[in-house]
């Protein structure tokens, strides 16, 4: 059986053998390939997508995947020469003195990034010599390191007694109340790898501390904005309660129909949005006259309307049980089941807007789909048969083949 590999991080192909590699198909993506200069050979067996970079291992060097502390008790440890091939970060600990580095008993290669005391920056370069690393220095106490979701809050810097250089891998947020002079007081370097969300006020201070945007998206709301951190469903009875409202989210809105466009004026007075607004036609125009983004989808429906937010079948029965014609609106997975007729799905579905993924089990529908499609941002894809079958690996942080 034939296997498809999505995305890796890192593929290492060190003991990789003829063997080993034969039955890969296809492997879409791959940041990384290790390789021995003995099977180097084997990389142009693969058929590979697209590599970022590729790093071959010199012989007697051992891979260290991750973050590798370099501190006075390793270097004392060392009793025969170490020769490392760290991908991802090294740290050098403060205490390191320039003469344990230049005993010649550590041989290092970075693919990454390595964050080292200033009186060390000239030796931490040497040490890369053969790498595709990089150097960051650091004053007092090294990195704090923040991986996922991350809140900058008051309590936060308040628990912090020194100078602090903070790394977020992943979605930094800064706190509404966020203390702006205790930020420029506490935070004496900030690098975030992934996205900022943040106040319009807070911007400039964000400026003075961030290393480098250029490994960032940052995300400025603007003053007086209002976050939806979650999809907003608005009916009649439900919007009353909203006066003059500017709204910032990345979540959908969902306007039901008995919302008038009276309710709508009174309620609402900007959307920043990244992402859909579904509405009835009649306050459509209202809608995007709220807009910040022009970007912004809005998805207008005439009768009304179907959200599939998880994993749905359906069946042909099932279209013939709706009384009208609908739009559907799929931000999860719609399986259209091998009954389903192409004139019931005509005359059943005004509008569909492709968000997730739709999965036909006949053919035939692919095209008719085509013909009622509005928007699609996902995927349409045909349901493999029992004999087409195949192993896949969607994503991969590594892989050792």
């Amino acid at each position: 059986m034939s296997q498809r590999i999505g995305n890796v991080g890192l593929l290492n192909l060190v003991n990789a053998t003829e063997e080993s590699i034969k039955g890969i198909e296809r492997i879409e993506n791959v940041g990384l390939v290790l390789f021995g200069k003995e099977n180097a050979h084997l990389l142009t067996k693969l058929n590979i997508g697209n590599i970022g970079s590729s790093l071959e291992i010199p012989a007697g060097y051992h891979l260290v995947n991750g973050v590798f502390h370099l501190d006075q008790n390793y270097l004392s440890s060392i009793i025969e020469p170490v020769f490392l091939l760290v991908n991802g970060i090294v740290i050098i600990d403060k205490n390191v003195q320039a003469d344990q580095v230049q005993a010649g008993q550590l041989s290092l290669m970075v693919n990454g990034k390595v964050y080292s005391p200033t009186h060390l920056t000239g030796i931490a370069g040497k040490m890369l010599s053969k790498g595709n690393g990089a150097v960051e220095t650091y004053d007092g106490t090294a990195p704090r390191f923040e991986n996922g979701k991350f809140t900058l809050t008051n309590s936060f810097l308040q628990s912090i007694d020194d100078s602090l250089y903070l790394v977020v891998n992943g979605m930094l947020s800064f706190a509404q109340d966020l203390n702006l002079d205790l930020f420029y007081e506490k935070i004496s370097k900030l690098e975030v790898n992934g996205k900022i969300s943040l106040f319009e006020n807070q911007e400039t201070y964000l400026y003075k501390k961030v290393a480098s945007i250029t490994t960032c998206v940052v995300e400025v709301i603007p003053a007086g904005y209002e976050i939806l951190a979650k999809p907003l469903r608005l009916n009649g009875r439900s919007i009353p309660r909203f006066q003059q409202k500017k709204w910032f989210t990345n979540k959908p809105v969902i306007i039901e129909s008995d919302v008038s466009r009276e309710m709508l004026t009174k309620a609402i007075e900007k959307i920043h949005s990244t992402s859909v607004i579904i509405c009835h036609e009649e306050v459509e125009d209202l809608v995007y006259e709220r807009l910040i983004l022009m970007e912004t989808e809005v998805l207008p429906y005439e009768n009304s309307f179907i959200v599939i937010e998880g994993e749905e079948v359906w069946s042909n029965e099932q279209f013939l049980a709706l009384e009208q014609p609908v739009s559907i609106i799929v931000n999860g997975q719609l399986t259209l089941d091998r009954d389903v007729n192409e004139e019931v799905l005509r005359s059943k579905v005004t509008t569909l807007d492709v968000l997730g993924e739709v999965i036909v089990r006949e053919r035939k529908l692919k095209g008719t789909l085509q013909n009622i499609i509005r928007l699609n941002t996902g995927t349409v894809e045909e349901e493999k048969g029992k004999g087409e079958a195949e192993a896949t690996l969607q994503n991969v942080g590594e892989l050792s083949l």
